[in-house]
């Protein structure tokens, strides 16, 4: 059947379009007097529809939409077939988001990102731990958090399949805005979140969507172009000499197992989850070192190091004279392998929410401002830079990154040059002897 029928009126070419039934819609001018001319015309018309006195006429008028619909719902589509209207409607800019065929990628995308963090139905999670890989339960927890505080809104009824690289820009201006305290909130609150923090949220966000690519659950990464945010990262306070010396008086401490957990800390560089995990089994009697093999928290219990590989730390004498003395304390001291740090219950150390408070209330007793727990593992770093190279403390501190490790010890610049002057050595020996640790 054809699709049009031309001819020509006063050495002007008209045209009568031809619609599904083989109706002839009424006749319209070209405008051309040549039947090339003509022709080129009435081809644009099929594809795109007329334009009368500027305004464009749709598909309706051209064919007829109604005829159209009945054509399709007469005929069966396949997917294929499906996917091909969709195509030329994009293209044509008359939609403008991504449509796949029907399956994983019409799910919402927040159904999606939940089920994605879920340490027990997480399909991302199972095939990390089947090709032997390390993703820790404490990790996937703080992602599916994030997802609940700050996807859950701004996603609400999105599907999977039509998130977009400008719905992921909208996303982080969103990021960037100034945030209302809730109602009744009593925790930490920041008005606008830290660079760092929001690309946290952001990468919670595109490692999925590219997961979901690369299983073919979705035809492209919305995620693959760059959001990134920039900004100077708040340094830890780091304590000077002088105020360690105050602060590790053995008076301004409580609990001594608090007191005892800094002081290795501050003397090894050791995390805080590393200092928890510490156990009978580490310390060898023979030694003034051990191999730091684990690391604790709440969530994971023991797992291993941030860069999942053990290293020997060096100990200082009079410390590890305190930590024998811990374990003979240790209520729990006949379980096979009791923490030193212990806790109330035989299977589980220290609270680290006990220690951190025990570490503020001893700077606030030594009327000093209080430091994180972290800014201990700043300071060995710091002060050691000052007598041993970067590549011999960071096989101490496991620093898997040179550029991070230069962060901690770029704190030495200025708290050295009163130091340095007066014989830095001395002023270290009223701490703690640190030349005895390397």
């Amino acid at each position: 059947m054809p699709r049009y029928y031309l001819h020509q009126r006063k050495g002007i070419f008209y045209a009568e379009l031809v619609n599904n039934e083989g109706k002839r819609l009424t006749a319209k001018s070209t405008g051309k007097t040549t039947k090339d001319a003509a022709l080129l015309v009435v081809a644009k018309w099929l594809d795109e529809g007329f334009s009368k006195k500027g305004i464009k006429k749709s598909v309706e008028t051209v064919m007829g939409l109604s005829e159209i619909l009945k054509a399709i719902k007469k005929n069966d589509l396949d997917e294929n077939d499906a996917m091909k209207i969709v195509e030329t409607l994009r293209k044509k800019e008359l939609i403008n988001f991504t449509v796949t065929k029907k399956g994983s990628g019409s799910k919402l995308f927040i159904d999606f990102l939940t089920e994605f963090w879920d340490w027990k139905s997480s399909p991302y999670v199972k095939e990390k731990l089947a090709h032997g890989k390390t993703i820790h339960k404490q990790h996937v927890y703080e992602n599916e958090r994030r997802v609940r505080i700050f996807y859950t809104k701004f996603f609400e009824g999105r599907t999977l399949e039509s998130i977009t690289w400008k719905d992921l820009k909208a996303f982080s201006i969103f990021l960037s805005e100034k945030r209302e305290k809730p109602e009744g909130y009593q925790g930490i609150f920041a008005e606008y979140l830290s660079a760092g923090y929001k690309n946290k949220i952001i990468l919670c966000g595109k490692t999925a969507l590219k997961w979901a690519y690369e299983n073919e659950i979705i035809e492209t990464n919305p995620a693959a172009r760059k959001i990134n945010f920039s900004g100077k990262t708040k340094k830890r306070r780091v304590l000077t000499p002088k105020e360690a010396e105050i602060v590790f008086n053995e008076k301004n401490w409580k609990d001594k197992r608090c007191y005892i957990a800094c002081l290795l800390a501050v003397t090894t560089g050791m995390r805080s989850g590393e200092v928890l995990a510490l156990r009978k089994s580490d310390i060898d009697l023979n030694k003034d070192s051990f191999i730091c093999r684990s690391s604790y928290n709440a969530i994971d219990g023991l797992k291993g190091t941030k860069t999942d590989e053990e290293r020997i730390i060096p100990l200082l004498p009079e410390v590890k004279a305190m930590l024998l003395e811990l374990l003979e304390a240790n209520p729990h001291k006949d379980n096979p392998d009791p923490f030193i740090f212990f806790g109330l219950l035989a299977d589980k150390p220290l609270d680290r929410k006990v220690l951190l408070i025990s570490l503020k209330t001893a700077c606030g007793t030594a009327k000093i401002e209080p430091c994180v727990f972290h800014s201990l593992r700043h300071y060995y770093a710091a002060r050691l830079s000052d007598v041993r190279s970067s590549d011999q403390i960071m096989r101490v501190t496991g620093h898997s990154s040179k550029d991070v490790f230069d962060d901690y010890a770029d704190h030495v610049i200025e708290e050295n040059v009163d130091d340095m002057r007066d014989a830095a050595a001395g002023v270290f020996a009223k701490i703690i002897p640190f030349k005895k640790a390397v």
